[in-house]
């Protein structure tokens, strides 16, 4: 009886450590409605207003070519602590002519897809770099309101 007991209450300890080993999935962007195959619209006969009523609004819309919508839809999976690992991407991509007819569609998958890391520089900035004790200590002895804005004594 002792050792069930035991047995019993280590799985009870232990259960709710294991649920941190379970890999959580999530969708991100435009997901395709269930019996939806595919994103589709019909090249001369779909206009912009058409798109909006089917798939909503764009995810991005072209920085420099306002007539180029995008659909990004990303699938990625993470486990316990560990970053997330993106497992299929899509992008579609919807470009109209100046009249707003669907003129082009293009699927672009996550193999032709580039990986793109920003730069991680800084911009130096005016001024002198305070270390942690002169931070520290630099405001020991100043008065409140010495200096800019602050209440001044002597006559009016």
């Amino acid at each position: 009886m002792n050792r069930l007991c035991v047995t019993a209450l280590s799985f009870l300890l232990l259960a709710p450590a294991m649920n941190g080993c379970v890999s959580v999935r999530t969708n991100h962007g435009y997901v395709l409605e269930r019996g939806e195959t595919e994103l589709t619209a019909t090249t001369g006969v779909d206009t912009k207003e058409s798109v909006l009523a089917k798939y909503g609004e764009p995810s991005l819309i072209g920085t420099f070519d306002p007539d180029a919508w995008y659909y990004l839809n990303s699938r990625d999976a993470a486990r316990a602590f560990f970053r997330p690992k993106i497992q299929d991407q899509t992008v579609i991509a919807f470009r109209f002519d100046p009249d707003g007819v669907v003129k082009d569609v293009e699927e672009i998958g996550f193999d032709q897809s580039i990986n793109v890391n920003p730069v991680n520089r800084t911009s130096p900035t005016r001024g002198k770099e305070l270390t942690f004790w002169e931070q520290l200590i630099g405001n020991v002895g100043q008065l409140p309101g010495a200096g800019g804005g602050g209440q001044q004594n002597g006559p009016r």
